[in-house]
């Protein structure tokens, strides 16, 4: 027997904010795909940033809003590896780094869920950059994940 606190459990509600994130869709607590309007954005996505909108969970997520800024990090994330003209090999590999570290946290028993700033933290240590370069990503990431879309009229 164990003295660790159980696993979190990852809900419906929490895959589906995630996916409104990761998508590009607005964040209410019952995200419904199907029927949200995407947000309309200044960039016509690349190819990293297309392959992350596929994701359909990220394994080891347990808070809904958090999930929410999750997609929304990897979202940004997507933009800025295809602003540096990087392959969807790049992006993969990042994905599985940041697999691997929402698991270990989640087995682990974090009482805080995973959330947007961590998931900045494994882009940063996983390309390497500039000091000044690297934060300015890591800037950006939390900024755009933790903006609320606004949707407008078509």
């Amino acid at each position: 027997m164990t003295d660790r606190p159980p696993m979190p459990k990852e809900t419906v509600a929490t895959r589906a904010a995630f996916r409104a994130g990761v998508k590009g869709l607005r964040y209410t607590e019952n995200p419904d795909p199907d029927f949200d309007i995407p947000v309309a954005t200044d960039n016509t996505p690349g190819p990293n940033e297309r392959h992350f909108e596929t994701i359909e969970r990220l394994p080891g997520l347990s808070d809904p809003e958090a999930a929410y800024e999750t997609g929304r990090a990897l979202r940004m994330i997507g933009h800025i590896l295809d602003s540096q003209g990087l392959s969807v090999e790049h992006g993969r590999h990042f994905l599985s780094q940041l697999v691997n570290a929402v698991l270990s946290f989640a087995l682990r028993g974090e009482s805080q869920p995973w959330g947007a700033e961590d998931t900045a933290f494994v882009f940063r240590e996983t390309f390497k950059a500039a000091p000044t370069d690297a934060q300015r990503a890591y800037d950006a990431i939390l900024d755009y994940a933790r903006k609320r879309p606004i949707v407008k009229a078509r």
